[in-house]
């Protein structure tokens, strides 16, 4: 089972939904992530608030659609603004659409409200995914 989180720049949203996703599945569920518009990294803020709750961004790193092998992938989260069926086009998986506010150039504070609503949904996503 594989599935990917998507957002513009592949630096806050996303990087902390495919982290709890690893976190949470243990490898039941492949977990990505990629950007409409990558940075190139991830954020400082992000990193920041995902180690405080135990969480390394150490083995990801910011990218495009196109470093995605999407036969690979059975569920695509969508974290932007953009029409789910805009994004990868002839993707025939599952679709979902979450609305998270995006904390890119906010305060810590929102990073951490971002990562705890991100830890709720994701853990209910990969108890449904693997149950």
């Amino acid at each position: 089972m594989g599935v990917v989180f998507v957002c513009y720049g592949n630096a806050c949203r996303s990087q902390m939904a495919e982290a709890w996703a690893r976190h949470y599945a243990q490898g039941r569920v492949e977990a990505q992530s990629a950007g409409l518009y990558p940075l190139g990294e991830i954020t400082e803020d992000t990193v920041t608030v995902m180690s405080e709750k135990g969480i390394s961004l150490d083995a990801q790193d910011s990218k495009g659609l196109d470093a995605i092998d999407w036969q690979q992938v059975d569920v695509l989260v969508n974290l932007t603004a953009w029409p789910t069926a805009s994004i990868v086009p002839g993707f025939t998986g599952r679709r979902a659409q979450w609305h998270v506010r995006d904390p890119f150039g906010e305060s810590l504070e929102v990073y951490r409200e971002v990562r705890d609503e991100l830890e709720r949904r994701v853990r209910a996503l990969v108890e449904e995914l693997t149950t």
